[in-house]
């Protein structure tokens, strides 16, 4: 069986349950993910010029090359290998023996698919996004730093899931715009109980799912409006010594060095690439404001943690939505 669902922009079809709540429109396939043989689990490095290189441990790298055929090669060590063809089109997996393919499903549509964002030119951030009223604010860090969680609690309080894990942004008047992406927010065990808290609240616009990689996945309400304006970004710093939110509004320069600290593909050694992603994060801090949010962190996680984020980030009046704004924050 074939899924099909768009997906950061592109139509996107796999041979594996996509877990995404947007349907493609009619036309041709941008991305085709097939299924290869299996191959023997190997930390040997692939043939080939070096664009990507993410050492984690002596026996685990990732480590991605351009092939003599002008497409790509990644290698998730001992994981998977994932075959991209010169046109970016299609998309073969190989899962090493032993491994469940759940696991290659959970690499491709985040990390391969941001891969192939940046190879298309393609702003992309490794952030979470939220509607609020007729915006959007983005959450972005490393794995951990709370991105989904932060995501999730906007939810609590109204907000609905643009993206989760991977932000694709495409400049419209001048201003950058959000692609709808993923419709599941992972979160990690530590967040268990805000999940349980979000199925109370919101009950049936709340579905949950257990993930290969041992998160749980919510299926929140949704935002279904294609290049709402990114009216913030945000970068989480969870505080279990705090009481209420704070931000911190960061001066461009301050937020591009900031910014740099948490690629959506870590590793990247090509120049061109690395010149691209620079430009593209000069482009976003000159449009976009930048905070530090200090953040009271659970569980349990307060009551209005997402009206009170979307208070303070909103003074300007770019975020507005009476249902996220009417409690101030101190």
């Amino acid at each position: 069986m074939t899924h099909v669902a768009s997906l950061y922009g592109l139509t996107v079809a796999a041979p594996f349950p996509l877990h995404v709540a947007r349907p493609a429109p009619r036309g041709p396939v941008d991305v085709q993910f097939v299924l290869g043989a299996p191959i023997a689990a190997t930390s040997d490095r692939p043939p080939g010029v070096v664009v990507v290189h993410r050492p984690i441990s002596d026996e685990v790298h990732a480590t991605y090359v351009r092939t003599d055929d002008g497409g790509y090669l990644l290698r998730f060590a001992r994981t998977c290998d994932f075959v991209i063809d010169a046109s970016l089109g299609r998309i073969t997996m190989h899962m090493a023996q032993d491994v469940p393919p759940e696991m290659g499903a959970v690499i491709a549509l985040g990390t391969v698919l941001s891969f192939v964002l940046l190879l298309r030119g393609d702003c992309v951030l490794h952030a979470s996004a939220v509607q609020v009223g007729g915006h959007a604010i983005g959450f972005v860090g490393h794995s951990g730093m709370g991105k989904s969680t932060m995501a999730a609690l906007m939810c609590a309080d109204g907000g609905r899931v643009i993206t989760d894990d991977v932000l694709r942004l495409t400049p419209r008047d001048g201003l950058p715009r959000c692609a709808l992406g993923a419709t599941e927010l992972r979160l990690r065990s530590a967040a268990g109980a805000l999940a349980d808290d979000l199925v109370d609240t919101l009950g049936q616009d709340v579905s949950a799912r257990s993930t290969a990689d041992e998160r749980s996945a919510l299926q929140l309400p949704t935002a279904t409006e294609e290049d709402l304006e990114l009216a913030a970004l945000v970068i989480p710093r969870p505080r279990r010594d705090l009481a209420e939110v704070s931000v911190t509004l960061l001066d461009a320069k301050s937020a591009l060095l900031t910014l740099i600290r948490f690629p959506r593909v870590v590793g990247v050694v090509d120049p061109v690439m690395q010149g691209e992603q620079f430009d593209h994060l000069a482009w976003l801090v000159a449009t976009v404001p930048v905070y530090l949010g200090d953040v009271p962190w659970g569980p349990p996680f307060p009551t209005g943690t997402g009206r009170a984020l979307a208070s303070l980030v909103g003074a300007s009046g770019r975020v507005a939505d009476p249902d996220l704004s009417r409690e101030s924050a101190r």
